[in-house]
């Protein structure tokens, strides 16, 4: 099967997808839309079938075989401040890691976090990650680092994981000179009284960590959480030390080797909590990291139009809920439409910068984006889409000078809400027929003919006269042009959205 563009989706009959969450690569059938038929009128919306899911890529139906090829600059530095270390970490190509272990499967957007789950404990099998940050998850992966690359069937469509390996971390501070670690049991503790349990705590420099062999990685709310998974019974006969991250939130458990080790018994528990304070930290802060963990990073684009400068513009919408290199720098509240908050960004550029928006339709909240620093990124919430506002022109401003406000129209059918703007003139210009659909007795049902093929055929307009009802779509010049006869109606939808009430 031929690879399929998202989208050309419809014109594929089989297509696989790789969902991080599930582990798991599921093949599609992508349903063959027939425009005659109502059943297939679907507006905005495509229509995939689920096939099957698997977790062993060889009984695939669906996929390509790749040649797997090392990318250039495919290299970078990432500072992990759970584990106070720098690590190297390399990008390989997807197909790849399907011949890698399972280890374990993590929830988190963060690929500093990813890559401290899998390095934190001492004795780990885990070299390699496979990251989504807009799925937020991380998958630890063991695979040899000398097996030659494979290739094989990959999904079709390009999934949001991303596979890395780590080659090798160090830490993020050095070694006062002549350190030696201190003896614990000429610390003065902290004593509480937890679970039955006689608890006593030894406050250590970070330093003192090279006296323990680290266990794990836990994600915490506080420093007494990360006591209480000390004292678990699943971890109790060997848990005596931690460390936990203000910042990240994080948790790293220590056995305390036992030279070092102070005396445990089922009633008294001795615990060294090792902290940061004061210690110098050498974070490295390597420009290659934003641009590789946002290597698959892909953009649809589309045209919008816009009533309020008579212009039509460019916009291409980020598939992702992590955008690299920007800032959000002000909220407009109460924005019921995409369309309106482009906009507000478009009325921007006239007198300051906007380069995008971020978009919630749920919240009805609109974000103004700024161009930011490389190593600046933004985390959208669920619902927020991010759209770059690129190149605007002119768009038939004269014709369309007596024009009224565009008025709102709902189509229960589509169970969407059309912006459209209705032509006084007569004379029009750039408009192309894709069909005539006769015996159409209402302009609300030539409208719903026209919104419900907007994304398949490009409808933009219709022009209803005696219950016939022609669908239009732009022209890229426009030399084409007709006239309107005086009894009849011509509309541009502008736009068309759900309609979420």
């Amino acid at each position: 099967m031929m690879s399929c563009a998202f989208s050309k989706l419809v014109n594929c009959s089989w297509m696989s997808l790789y969902i991080p969450k599930l582990d798991a690569t599921c093949v599609l059938a992508a349903k063959a839309i027939s425009h005659e038929d109502p059943i297939d009128q679907i507006g905005q919306s495509m229509h995939l079938l689920l096939h099957s899911c698997h977790k062993d890529i060889s009984n695939i139906p669906a996929g390509i075989i790749v040649q797997s090829e090392y990318q250039t600059n495919n290299s970078a530095t990432i500072h992990t401040p759970s584990t106070h270390k720098n690590c190297e970490f390399f990008g390989m190509p997807f197909v790849e890691n399907f011949y890698g272990q399972r280890i374990h499967l993590i929830a988190t957007s963060s690929l500093q976090r990813c890559i401290a789950f899998c390095e934190a404990p001492t004795y780990t099998k885990c070299n390699g990650v496979l990251f989504s940050a807009q799925e937020g998850t991380c998958l630890l992966l063991s695979r040899a680092r000398d097996l030659p690359l494979l290739g094989g069937i990959i999904p079709t469509l390009q999934t949001s994981a991303l596979f890395f390996i780590i080659l090798t971390c160090y830490n993020d501070f050095d070694f006062p000179y002549a350190y030696s670690i201190p003896r614990f049991a000429e610390i003065a503790p902290t004593v509480y009284n937890v679970f039955n349990l006689t608890v006593s705590l030894y406050q250590a420099d970070f330093y003192a960590t090279k006296a323990g062999i680290r266990i794990g990685l836990w994600e915490t709310v506080d420093d007494m959480y990360c006591l209480l998974i000390c004292l678990d019974e699943f971890l109790a006969d060997y848990c005596d030390g931690y460390y936990f991250s203000y910042g990240e939130k994080t948790c790293i458990t220590f056995s305390i080797r036992k030279k070092y080790a102070l005396p445990n018994s089922s009633l008294n528990r001795h615990i060294i909590q090792f902290s940061d304070d004061g210690m110098l930290i050498n974070i490295v802060k390597d420009l290659r990291m934003l641009p590789l963990k946002h290597s698959n990073h892909f953009t649809t684009e589309k045209k919008v139009s816009l009533f309020q400068f008579k212009e039509i513009c460019t916009v291409q919408h980020s598939v992702s809920n992590v955008i690299p290199w920007i800032n959000l720098v002000q909220q407009y509240a109460n924005i019921s439409f995409l369309n309106d908050c482009i906009s507000i960004c478009r009325f921007i550029r006239n007198f300051g910068f906007c380069l995008g928006v971020a978009y919630s339709k749920e919240s009805k909240v609109c974000f103004i984006a700024v161009l930011g620093n490389n190593d600046d990124e933004v985390y959208l919430n669920e619902g927020f889409h991010f759209l770059t506002l690129n190149d605007c022109s002119k768009d038939r401003e004269n014709e369309r000078a007596d024009n009224d406000q565009p008025e709102l129209h709902v189509l229960p059918f589509l169970d969407e809400v059309c912006q459209v703007e209705l032509y006084k003139t007569s004379f029009l210009s750039g408009w192309s027929v894709i069909i005539e659909i006769r015996n159409i007795v209402t302009l609300q049902e030539c409208l719903t003919n026209c919104a419900a093929v907007m994304h398949g055929m490009k409808c933009s307009a219709i022009y209803f006269i005696h219950h016939s009802c022609f669908l239009l779509k732009r022209m890229t010049h426009f030399q084409n042009y007709f006239i309107r006869e005086s009894d009849s109606v011509f509309a541009e939808l502008l736009f068309c959205e759900p309609n979420i009430r």
